[in-house]
């Protein structure tokens, strides 16, 4: 956290290109809670965070996946046109329909388990696991991706 407590920060990653599937995680170790998206890194290649340090103590953040690497006006994301190679909007061309899917996923996570290193999509099941103790969670996916 900043020194001034009472700040905002806004930051952007850009995912890796070379997975099919991308992901983002929320885990909170201390009430074993994870919420977790996992989508096409073709359909959303940002992840916009941004982080609120409020003076009263309490400290917020919040996680999108995103088609632009920063909320700007339209007008300024497709005059960046690209960042790392990465297109900084998505088209919808007239009179057309695009459509994008995503899987949301909550569980309890075992006891200790302080980190998520990776989400995939194997045979209709979300595995997410903890490289450093080999820690998995498997859950059904009810819907394909």
């Amino acid at each position: 956290m900043p020194a001034d407590a009472n700040s905002m920060d806004h930051i952007t990653t850009l995912f890796q290109p070379s997975r099919k599937l991308a992901f983002v995680t929320a885990l909170n170790p201390a009430r074993q809670y994870l919420l977790g998206y996992l989508f096409r890194s073709e359909e959303f290649p940002w992840m916009q965070q941004w982080m609120s340090y409020g003076a009263n103590g309490w400290y917020q953040r919040g996680l999108e996946f995103a088609t632009q690497p920063y909320d700007v006006p339209r007008r300024e994301a497709i005059g960046a046109g690209k960042l790392f190679d990465t297109p900084t909007f998505r088209w919808l061309p007239a009179k057309s329909k695009i459509s994008a899917r995503f899987l949301l996923f909550y569980t309890k996570t075992p006891a200790g388990m302080s980190r998520i290193d990776d989400v995939r999509l194997e045979g209709g099941k979300i595995i997410v696991s903890e490289k450093a103790t080999g820690r998995q969670i498997v859950l059904a996916a009810s819907l394909p991706l």
